[in-house]
């Protein structure tokens, strides 16, 4: 059989996919000890609803699984979370378009209880039973237009409907407002790479689609209203909102500060990081008003808290005072309080910086809008249909 240079492309850049999904190098501090967390959080958030008896199975499928990494959130959840352990068995299948990611996913997966990988297409394949759970992590969602991403979802609806079920959908997708990407911000669809580091900087990019919000609800409920669905209700969640991996690259914003660097350089105990660096200096693009004025606030209460460990270390930074919200207050004291045994000049600022990153993704988590003001939007909409 004759293989044409688009079959030899595919298998080239399918290969490198999955190298680059399995890159040690990618489980970076801020991934493990910010974005992860976050991610199960929402998991946990979905499957809240649609919670079953104890022992039960929870089924779950995962769109555009790639090599595994929601069955590895989702199986720690349930297995580490202590309202959670012990609650559900876990039976999960990961479906991707890709057959590499597939294969390595088996590899790597296949032989655990209740955990299968197929090869599928959710635009045009239909699932052959009922699941509690329609799982995405990574925004696989992204790389359809935004026609495509309606198919899909009434493909997973018109399953829901089928089997008269009650589940929770999770539709992850870039954020379109994210400040790794000012430059795009009017563009809901561009030219994207789907590098982890400044090494990878030349990697083919690939068009993939950014959403706000509304836009993506206004999708989900196009879908489900197409079907006949009923929706229970929407929520909304932005990820990485300062420590987007294109923070680090800063391949669609050269002038931004290396957030995700910084951050990463606080939770590591052998570096010492520049607080100033830290500091919210991002020059924002056009976007609606909600959005600047969410920026307004975020990166004032983000300045504010470098400035008081800053003040710590008898550094201090010109920050203007504002009032902190109350998941976050207090810091400062208390730092002052776990700090003031320590008299070894390294130890104090090594507590301090991995003191301050920890309030820093405390005040991530708390005050994210779900505007699509981050790196990752996810999107959970919850359906009903026993009834019809």
């Amino acid at each position: 059989m004759k293989v044409t240079p688009e079959q030899i492309k595919t298998v080239y850049d399918q290969s490198n996919a999955v190298q680059h999904y399995l890159s040690k190098s990618r489980r970076d501090g801020v991934k493990v000890d910010w974005e992860e967390p976050f991610s199960r959080s929402v998991f946990k958030q979905a499957i809240a609803p649609v919670s079953k008896n104890k022992g039960e199975k929870l089924r779950v499928v995962d769109i555009g699984a790639g090599t595994g990494d929601g069955y590895v959130l989702l199986s720690t959840l349930l297995l580490k979370d202590p309202e959670l352990s012990g609650s559900y068995e876990l039976e999960y299948l990961g479906v991707d378009i890709s057959t590499q990611m597939v294969e390595t996913a088996i590899n790597l997966y296949g032989n655990h209880s209740n955990v299968g990988f197929e090869c599928a297409d959710i635009r045009t394949s239909k699932l052959a039973r009922p699941f509690d759970l329609y799982l995405s992590c990574g925004v696989p969602y992204s790389h359809l237009t935004h026609k495509e991403l309606d198919q899909a979802l009434k493909m997973i609806v018109t399953n829901v409907c089928e089997n008269r079920s009650r589940c929770a959908v999770i539709v992850d997708v870039l954020g379109r407002y994210s400040i790794e990407w000012t430059p795009q911000w009017q563009n809901s669809r561009w030219n994207y790479s789907m590098s982890f580091f400044q090494s990878e900087g030349d990697k083919d990019p690939t068009w993939m689609s950014f959403y706000s919000h509304q836009h993506l609800q206004e999708i989900m409920q196009q879908a489900a209203n197409a079907v006949g669905c009923p929706v229970e209700k929407f929520e909304f969640f932005d990820r990485s909102i300062m420590v987007g991996r294109h923070t680090s690259t800063r391949q669609f914003n050269p002038g931004l500060p290396n957030y995700r660097d910084l951050v990463n350089s606080l939770l590591s105990p052998s570096q010492q990081t520049d607080l100033s660096q830290l500091i919210f200096q991002v020059e924002l693009g056009a976007a609606p008003e909600h959005i600047l004025d969410f920026f307004r606030k975020f990166s004032s209460w983000w300045n504010r808290l470098v400035s008081d460990a800053t003040e710590l270390l008898g550094e201090p930074l010109a920050i203007a005072t504002v009032e902190l919200p109350p998941e976050v207050q207090g810091f400062k004291a208390a730092a002052q309080k776990e700090l003031q045994q320590i008299s070894d000049k390294h130890l104090y600022r090594q507590k301090l910086e991995f003191m301050l990153a920890q309030v820093l993704r405390k005040l991530e988590a708390t005050q994210q809008p779900g505007y699509g003001v981050g790196h990752d939007l996810f999107g959970v909409m919850w359906l009903d249909a026993t009834r019809l």
